[in-house]
């Protein structure tokens, strides 16, 4: 699968919530038969304009507490939420 197939799949799963690069990792290798390592992932995240990294997980339940893993979202999902609570500070 080309790299921008393989970005447009990742927008989808970023699409309903937040994700860590962990769980994107073993989420595409359930979903193509692709053995893209974390660091591929991260990669292919960190050139896509339409994805943002958010910040770190430090218990992703999948690695050590000492070793953050990036948590990544769309940018679709981060406009969404940002519009719900900037109503919800004007309700207050």
């Amino acid at each position: 699968m080309d790299s921008q197939n393989l970005r447009e799949l990742i927008r989808k799963y970023l699409s309903e919530r937040p994700r860590n690069t962990i769980e994107i990792s073993v989420w595409l290798a359930n979903q193509i038969d692709s053995e893209n390592s974390p660091s591929d992932i991260t990669r292919i995240l960190e050139s896509d304009d339409h994805i943002a990294r958010i910040g770190t997980v430090r218990k992703s339940g999948m690695r050590l507490a000492e070793s953050p893993v990036s948590e990544w979202a769309s940018n679709s999902w981060i406009e969404h939420h940002q519009r719900n609570e900037s109503g919800q500070k004007k309700e207050r």
